[in-house]
């Protein structure tokens, strides 16, 4: 038989079709989450979110948020993305061409991608970080499962470690990043909160979202990647990202080798442990931190114990949702979440834009008068507006426009999208 001398896009015969829905599911739970960044509710001061419309909902939708979609959602897609590098890994071993060269340039334009959302759209990007760590993932395919396990385990130490350094050494490397950034604020004349400060405070970000300047709009975005490095060092997100991708790439095995997502039994005891374990962890870290621990010993245990509980919560999730995918409700699931998931980059850059376009003063300003009951209900709307579109888009063609782009730009060649 004649063996592949190259790489191919997955044929739709290959796919493990659970995967896509579950794309399609972090890609809500994102958006809840990032709406709250999107509007500046996370930015405003008390005496601002007090006056929102239905604030008095403000205190019970935040727990909501923290116990439910805080960090799960982004833990869900980093997992994705060591499930997909570990089937593309296992695919490549019927080519002759070398795995590390084609998954390093479908890196790079990811990268590149990236690149534009964080400069030209918005600041709160995750495509330049996984593609970073994409490259150091590429160091871990040749561990055995136990030794990826391992490995996951200490790398997810380490934020926890980097939160000690900064309370010990009175923000470490993080003040140059600061002082740079305060300098930055005040040398390019972006908006502040309050005229009290001449260093930079996470409020003033609502400034610029509630700012009608283009000229302020586009100032702050190229001042965004420092933004986001100085945001990412404050709890150690590499580490995060790159241990759960990690444990992504050990998932990915035990899906194709194994056929974990058939597996009901696995499944069933994964989602009692997950959510009976999860939720309860999740609840007890989203409560009010007893001022005798604030500043003390409590953050570094609790940035230690994040993305584990984050990870514990998200496999129940994980495990609930493949189980469902098993019964009569998966032609719902798949209605819901597929087509939004096989078009999840995309997706993800459209949301984008469309919180820039309601919620930025540059836009309709809706924002500054949302309180997050009103924001949640937003949610729910516009992922039901992405379901539409990604359905009627993926009837005339095979992939996303920025998929596309991404597919063309890896292999190197054309490729026609339309479906004939």
């Amino acid at each position: 038989m004649q063996e592949n001398s190259g790489y191919k896009p997955v044929d739709k015969s290959e796919r493990i079709h659970v995967l896509d829905a579950l794309r399609g599911f972090a890609i809500f739970g994102i958006l809840m989450i990032n709406i709250q960044f999107f509007s500046g509710y996370s930015y405003m001061v008390d005496d601002v979110l007090s006056q929102l419309l239905l604030a008095d909902w403000n205190t019970f939708f935040n727990r909501l948020h923290a116990v439910f979609f805080r960090g799960k959602f982004y833990t869900l897609f980093s997992l994705l993305f060591g499930i997909g590098f570990a089937i593309q890994f296992v695919r490549a071993s019927s080519t002759t061409r070398s795995f590390t060269v084609h998954f390093s340039r479908r890196l790079f334009f990811l990268l590149l991608i990236g690149i534009i959302h964080l400069w030209a759209i918005w600041f709160i990007d995750i495509l330049v970080l996984y593609a970073l760590c994409g490259y150091l993932l590429i160091l871990f395919k040749g561990f055995s499962n136990r030794g990826l396990l391992l490995a996951a385990f200490f790398i997810l130490l380490l934020p926890g470690l980097n939160s000690w350094y900064l309370y010990a050494y009175d923000g470490g490397y993080t003040t140059t990043l600061y002082q740079w950034l305060s300098e930055c604020w005040r040398d390019l004349d972006l908006p502040t909160e309050s005229d009290q400060y001449t260093t930079f405070r996470v409020y003033d970000i609502a400034a610029v979202i509630q700012s009608n300047s283009w000229s302020t709009f586009l100032t702050f975005n190229f001042l965004g990647p420092l933004l986001r490095g100085y945001m990412i060092s404050l709890d150690g997100r590499l580490f995060k990202v790159l241990g759960i991708f990690v444990i992504g790439l050990w998932t990915g095995r035990q899906l194709l080798i194994n056929k974990i997502h058939e597996n009901r039994p696995f499944l069933i005891r994964t989602a009692i442990v997950g959510l009976l374990l999860g939720i309860p962890m999740n609840i007890i870290f989203a409560m009010e931190t007893p001022n005798i621990l604030d500043n003390s010993w409590y953050p570094i245990v609790d940035e230690t114990i994040t993305t584990f509980r984050y990870i514990i919560l998200t496999a129940g999730y994980v495990a609930l949702f493949m189980l469902l995918f098993q019964t009569g409700v998966k032609d719902l699931l798949n209605r819901m979440f597929s087509a939004v998931g096989r078009t999840a980059l995309s997706n993800y850059i459209l949301q984008s834009i469309i919180g820039i376009f309601l919620f930025y003063d540059v836009g309709l300003g809706l924002g500054k008068h949302l309180g997050l009951a009103l924001l949640t209900l937003f949610v729910v709307v516009i992922f039901l507006f992405q379901i539409v579109i990604s359905e009627l888009w993926l009837r005339r063609y095979k992939f996303g426009p920025i998929e596309w782009i991404w597919r063309m730009l890896t292999y190197g060649r054309y490729m026609e999208n339309r479906i004939e």
